[in-house]
């Protein structure tokens, strides 16, 4: 899964990054874009390998994403969001924090210039490809009727101010799906906060989900080696970093599932939207194993860890046969039966 930080000059876009990745900063002036990825934490996984002993612990991982267009502000924040319409959730960097001699922070009104500039953004795209359907159409060319019907619901969604992720149906229509559009993506407010401050700022009546994190803390928490990040941790008061606290949130807003594959060569965490099903889930490992796929041995992670192994787990009567059809719930562990 990938994310896409975005945010206003001076709003701390690179501190935030580097907390979540702990990546170094890139030089001063750089325009290159960074990208890097933290783990996904689940104590299941951590459970299943502690049984397992496998030679590979693999969890599942959230990539980052983070433009360094040049340009005015404006430039660079408009160049900024064409580049993460790949990316499937959006964290929109508010600043929160009053450095010496800057104005206090004001996260409502970045957060709202910025929902301004990604239904700008969409707004320009519908716009064009209804103008271009127009031209085709007095050429002769019949095109597609229903695409330009839910373009027009969408440029009067635009128009009225409303996001198209207020309507989450309408916005993953495969009408539109070709069009990533930014306004439809979900999108998490992080607010970058000062060290000694944990306050959630409001913003404004804008319905984003918030999270705080305090910037250069977790920017040095980051950097430290496992040991050393613990007692860094407990001395500030904090049960997690802020890498894990992002990823569980923008889990719960993408509304995503993990379910594990072990043995004594692998576990591993796999992701997936809720309600998918076994033969969707099987598609996530291999295609192979998606086309050839027999059926689903599952046996839920509780009811493998009351068991104890695999094996007091069937005589339990706790192991299951699915077949495609079924669907995958958060902490399934799954063994996949298929022919090539």
């Amino acid at each position: 899964m990938r994310a896409g930080l975005i945010g206003w000059p001076g709003s701390g876009r690179d501190t935030i990054f580097s907390a979540l990745t702990g990546l170094p900063r890139p030089p001063a002036g750089s325009v290159e874009p960074r990208q890097g990825e933290a783990p996904v934490p689940d104590d299941r996984l951590d459970f299943l390998s502690a049984r397992y002993r496998p030679r590979r612990h693999t969890p599942a991982r959230v990539e980052f994403f983070l433009p360094h267009p040049p340009g005015s502000p404006q430039e660079a924040l408009r160049a900024s969001l064409e580049r993460i319409r790949e990316a499937e959730v959006v964290l929109a960097v508010l600043r929160n924090f009053a450095p010496s001699g800057a104005a206090p922070p004001d996260p409502a009104r970045e957060a709202a210039g910025l929902e301004t500039e990604l239904m700008l953004g969409d707004y320009l795209v519908v716009q064009k490809r209804l103008e271009r359907l127009a031209e085709e159409q007095k050429r002769g060319r019949k095109g597609d009727p229903e695409e330009a019907e839910f373009l027009a619901r969408g440029l009067a969604e635009l128009e009225a101010g409303r996001p198209l992720r207020l309507d989450p149906a309408f916005a993953r229509h495969p009408k539109l799906k070709g069009f990533a559009f930014l306004s439809a993506k979900p999108i998490l407010a992080v607010l970058n906060n000062g060290e000694a401050d944990e306050a959630a700022a409001d913003l404004g009546g804008l319905p984003w989900p918030r999270l705080v994190v305090r910037g250069r803390l977790e920017e040095d928490l980051a950097a430290l080696p496992p040991g050393e990040a613990a007692e860094f941790l407990a001395g500030y008061g904090l049960a997690e970093p802020a890498a894990a606290r992002v990823i569980r949130e923008v889990y719960g807003l993408m509304g995503l599932r993990s379910f594990f594959t072990v043995g004594e060569d692998e576990c591993r965490a796999w992701t997936i939207a809720a309600g998918e099903t076994a033969l969707a889930a099987a598609g996530a490992i291999h295609s192979d194993i998606q086309k050839g796929f027999i059926r689903a041995e599952v046996v839920a992670f509780e009811d493998f860890r009351a068991a104890g192994n695999m094996n007091e787990a069937r005589k339990r009567g706790f192991f299951r046969l699915e077949g495609k059809t079924y669907v995958v719930a958060d902490g399934d562990i799954v063994h996949f039966r298929f022919n090539v």
